[in-house]
């Protein structure tokens, strides 16, 4: 009986493991997508800068809710790339981090500075903001997307093994 509790329990970690996982991988590219599109689209400062980073945070909710389940079994089954793993997650708040520096300067001065800057001056705002903070981002994002497919081969293995688990009988 006791090991037909334990059978059943290592296979919904299992399934809930490679849910998350996937689910994880999947917010992470989505995620990706939209900081990717914000610090490189000028058209983006014409829009509402604050959708665009109120939708990256709900998105790293989401994300956040994935990783428990994932966590415990990369932890027991390779622990390096469970580092991995919390630091690409780590590394994705970062990024969003400086594609919000990024967004805010473009913008220029706020409200109270006086009238709203005419196309010359917001463009002026977004060639400084791109100097000053925007390449760092890009290269951020560039190496974040980077992480994020390596470790997706490495988790592709994990995954296999814990499918193997969650369909045994």
């Amino acid at each position: 009986m006791l090991s037909l509790i334990r059978t059943t329990l290592q296979r919904n970690r299992a399934r809930a493991f490679v849910k998350n996982v996937y689910a994880w991988y999947q917010t992470c590219r989505e995620v990706s997508a939209v900081m990717g599109e914000a610090l490189h689209d000028q058209a983006i400062i014409e829009q509402d800068i604050g959708s665009v980073i109120d939708k990256v945070d709900r998105m790293l909710i989401h994300l956040g809710f994935y990783m428990p389940d994932s966590m415990g079994i990369l932890r027991r089954r390779n622990p390096e790339l469970a580092k991995r793993f919390e630091h690409v997650s780590q590394q994705i708040v970062i990024v969003r981090n400086a594609m919000t520096s990024f967004l805010i300067r473009s913008q220029g001065p706020g409200p109270i500075a006086g009238p709203a800057p005419d196309e010359e001056a917001r463009t002026i705002y977004y060639y400084r903001a791109l100097n000053e903070v925007g390449f760092r981002a890009r290269d951020l994002m560039r190496d974040l997307d980077r992480e994020i497919e390596l470790i997706w081969k490495d988790l592709e293995q994990v995954i296999t093994i814990e499918q193997l688990v969650a369909d045994s009988r």
